[in-house]
């Protein structure tokens, strides 16, 4: 008897790669088909990522340091890719947009992305993901139209937690499968995961709800809060919709101003705790969270975590 032949498996890190090029490897080599940015350049990148590949779908298995990508239209002519990424978060925080969707994400939540649609995520922390791709055609068959789901969310609950021990635990054994194993553990986790979107019915009239316009707007100011010309009405203009709308999507809390400065300014407060031990420079920090004026950016600072940016870089010294 023939030994079993198991699927190809690819694994990629940048370990052995010179540090000044770690980032410039992995956006070459492993994450290719987009445009690929480092949040903070001047932090080390550090990645690994599996891939065990077969005729009915692919498991990936990602550990990173925090990237930013971006699928354009001229991606999709260049490669011609159209399946569908299925994601568990395993660890870390980050954001995805696309089809008029999006999402904040953290450990233990699901998430889509099509490679078939332009879009953009960003990972805000350190991550670890498991991701499970299928063609479309079989994510159509077995679970529904993509398009209905790209950059949703599911979070926790019994099926979720059902599934994401199941995706682990394939993750974990595709290595020592056949090809016809793979196929049905693929099929297997797509029925799962029919199970846990049952109750989540899109839309039908397109008209996006106050909870999913909210959560595309937090996706979307994650991803521009670099820009210091970003506020209301550009977020408006990004998700065309009327100001009044967005500002009612809003209601009951602080308002959407306060919303994105609040944002910039955890942003930087995490870059700050994150740099402090590699030499942060508050200057360089702050301006990659959108801030112009040091003096307003320190009076925020301190209003929000009750020290200064200096005093909280010092407290790691």
């Amino acid at each position: 008897m023939s030994a079993k032949t198991t699927v190809p498996v690819f694994f990629g890190t940048t370990e052995s790669v010179e540090p000044k090029q770690a980032f410039d490897y992995w956006r070459s080599t492993v994450v290719t088909g987009t445009d690929l940015v480092q949040p903070d350049s001047a932090k080390p990148f550090a990645a690994s990522r599996l891939v065990a590949s077969s005729n009915h779908g692919a498991i990936f298995h990602t550990n990173s340091s925090p990237y930013i990508l971006e699928r354009r239209p001229s991606h999709m002519r260049q490669d011609g890719r159209d399946e569908v990424g299925i994601m568990l978060i395993v660890r870390g925080n980050g954001y995805l947009e696309q089809v008029n969707n999006g999402s904040l994400l953290c450990a233990g939540d699901i998430s889509f992305q099509t490679w078939g649609r332009p879009g953009s995520a960003g990972a805000l922390t350190e991550f670890e993901e498991i991701r499970l791709t299928v063609p479309r055609a079989t994510f159509l068959a077995h679970v529904g139209n993509v398009d209905d789901f790209a950059a949703r969310k599911f979070a926790a609950g019994p099926l979720n937690e059902l599934f994401a021990a199941y995706l682990k635990a394939f993750a974990g054994s595709v290595t020592k499968m056949s090809d016809a194993e793979t196929g049905i553990a693929v099929e297997g986790a797509l029925h799962l995961l029919r199970g846990v979107m049952t109750s989540q019915n899109a839309r039908a009239d397109g008209e996006l709800s106050v909870n999913a316009l909210r959560s595309l707007a937090l996706a979307r100011i994650e991803h521009r809060l670099h820009d210091p010309e970003f506020g209301p009405d550009a977020l408006a203009a990004d998700l065309r919709i009327s100001r009044s709308r967005l500002y009612a999507a809003f209601a009951g809390g602080e308002g959407i101003a306060a919303t994105i400065r609040d944002a910039r300014l955890d942003r930087a407060h995490d870059r700050i705790v994150m740099m402090r031990k590699a030499g942060a420079r508050i200057a360089s920090i702050m301006a990659s969270c959108g801030f112009t004026d040091p003096a307003a950016f320190s009076r925020a600072f301190r209003q929000r975590f009750g020290c200064s940016p200096r005093d909280l870089l010092a407290q790691g010294a």
